[in-house]
């Protein structure tokens, strides 16, 4: 039964999936995340003046409080909270966690965070010039900056003037832990990696359904192979749950991969921080990805990003647009290709009946075939040598005989002359006969030889075709005619037909293919 037409708005429930997703949960215990850098601790930095202590920070002098609250524009209360903060918070702060949502360009934007909270961070290029440290996604670092406030996004945020490595974040210990236990079990060898189909019929999509992902594999699938039909199953990729969802599809997809004719599946999802990309990290997703039976492709993330399943697919892909690229095959490339194979045979086949045809002309040029009587003669003159020499040999070898005989016939004399005189005569009697069998048959064989080489001749020569009614034309030149644009009305033509031959002359031409008049319309 053909699968149905391809429709990405599929999700789990979707009557045609039933049972897709198992309503248990997968049977493995997520490995418990150590715990994650202390919360943030404000200290102040050598050589600041001192601050209050952590938890409250002082406030501004209290003014009067009106009767009524003023009313503020917001510009006037962004600019307040400016005022507050550099007056009630002045000075430099040192602030631990990990680093988050990093962005280097000539500034440096990014997040620092605990397992609680996320403070948004700025270093300006200036800064970012005489830092000797450069932070990865992940790492756990010290900032030091002031905090501010920028207004017109309305953002409170630390900006730092120097960041020092603090130490290893609590997800990228866990995540290097997972990688190298993995590893050593044989998960990412590359082995038992699969290679890609060729043309895959079907693709399995596991992502979120309103995710730009998602749209980014079928936009690139549409240009690219519009043929090949998509399943798209819908499940969460990032917070609680997501892995299991993860996970489950992969399993239901290996288990019915061939009911529902799929060739591959592709993992994919957008970018983020690394929390918002850790359910792709989560050992049950990993083993699932292990234990599917087809190729998988996955792209998690941005280039920069890499996650435990891009680790064990069968392919790493950078981004979704890619992941497609991978498995689907550019119709226009694959139409270029044929027509270029199309194009090779053609010239192939034009340059291999040039070569037959030069062939053709030279064995046509040769004076064996203008001429077969020649031929013929040339094997009547072999012929007779043969029999010559043949001759030669059997008087040669009748005269040895006889040699010996007489050599031999004073012994025999003496021993017993007439039987043994009889005796020879018996076998000089008996072998004469023979002898003469042989040469008669050595001789029909070359004559049979010889008439089947000129009747082989003969068809092959132009006698055949001349008794078929065709006719070799010849110019004034001695040249054989073959066009009739080397022949000029007036020009005399010698025409050798199969018994004898005529003396004509042209008074007309047509090039090839005119279909010749009644000579009696000439008149």
């Amino acid at each position: 039964m053909p699968p149905p037409p391809f429709d990405p708005n599929r999700a789990k429930g979707d009557p045609f999936l039933g049972g897709l997703f198992d309503p248990t949960p997968v049977a493995k215990a997520k490995p418990a995340a150590p715990a994650p850098p202390a919360a943030f601790a404000a200290t102040p930095a050598a050589g600041d003046e001192p601050k209050p202590s952590a938890g409250a920070p002082p406030a501004a002098a209290p003014a009067r409080a009106p009767a009524k609250p003023a009313e503020l524009s917001v510009t006037d209360f962004s600019d307040l909270i400016t005022r507050t903060l550099e007056e009630g918070m002045r000075g430099q702060f040192r602030v631990h966690g990990e680093i988050a949502n990093l962005s280097k360009r000539n500034h440096w934007y990014f997040s620092i965070k605990d397992a609680k909270s996320v403070l948004s961070c700025v270093m300006w290029q200036s800064d970012v010039a005489r830092t000797t440290h450069q932070p990865r996604e992940g790492d756990a670092v010290v900032v030091t900056g002031r905090i501010a406030h920028y207004g017109p996004q309305g953002r409170t945020q630390l900006v730092a003037s120097r960041v020092e490595p603090f130490g290893v974040g609590a997800l990228e210990l866990e995540f290097q832990r997972l990688v190298a236990e993995l590893r050593a079990l044989g998960y990412f060898d590359e082995d038992r990696k699969r290679a890609l189909p060729a043309m895959p019929r079907r693709i399995a999509v596991v992502t979120s359904a309103a995710g730009a992902a998602l749209q980014d594999v079928l936009r690139t699938a549409r240009d690219r192979c519009p043929m090949v039909d998509f399943l798209v199953v819908d499940v969460r990729v990032q917070g609680a749950g997501a892995a299991d969802e993860v996970a489950r599809a992969l399993d239901a997809l290996g288990r019915r991969h061939r009911a529902l004719a799929i060739d591959a599946v592709v993992v994919t999802r957008g970018g983020g921080s690394r929390e918002d990309l850790w359910a792709f990290n989560e050992r049950v997703v990993a083993e699932a990805a292990y234990r599917l039976p087809i190729p998988l492709v996955a792209a998690i993330g941005h280039e920069v990003d890499t996650s435990v399943i891009e680790l064990v697919a069968d392919c790493r892909a950078s981004t979704p647009t890619q992941a497609v690229m991978k498995l689907l095959p550019d119709l226009a490339e694959v139409r270029a290709r044929l027509e270029r194979t199309a194009r090779d045979l053609r010239n192939a086949m034009r340059w291999s009946l040039e070569a037959r045809r030069k062939e053709v002309d030279a064995f046509a040029d040769a004076p064996e075939l203008a001429s077969p009587e020649l031929r013929i003669a040339g094997a009547r003159e072999r012929l007779a040598q043969l029999g010559r020499r043949l001759e030669r040999a059997t008087g040669d070898a009748i005269r040895a005989e006889r040699r010996t005989l007489e050599r031999l016939a004073p012994c025999v004399a003496r021993a017993n002359p007439s039987a043994r005189l009889a005796s020879a005569r018996a076998t000089l009697a008996a072998t004469a006969p023979r002898l003469a069998r042989a040469i008669t048959q050595r001789l029909a064989a070359a004559r049979s030889t010889l008439d089947h080489a000129g009747a082989r001749l003969a068809a092959s020569g132009p006698e055949q075709t001349l008794a078929r009614g065709y006719a070799i034309v010849v110019g004034a030149d001695g040249r054989v005619v073959r066009d009739a644009a080397a022949v000029a009305p007036g020009d005399r033509l010698a025409i050798t037909l199969a018994r004898g031959a005529v003396d004509a002359r042209a008074e007309s031409t047509r090039p090839a293919g005119d279909t010749p008049s009644d000579p009696r319309d000439r008149r």
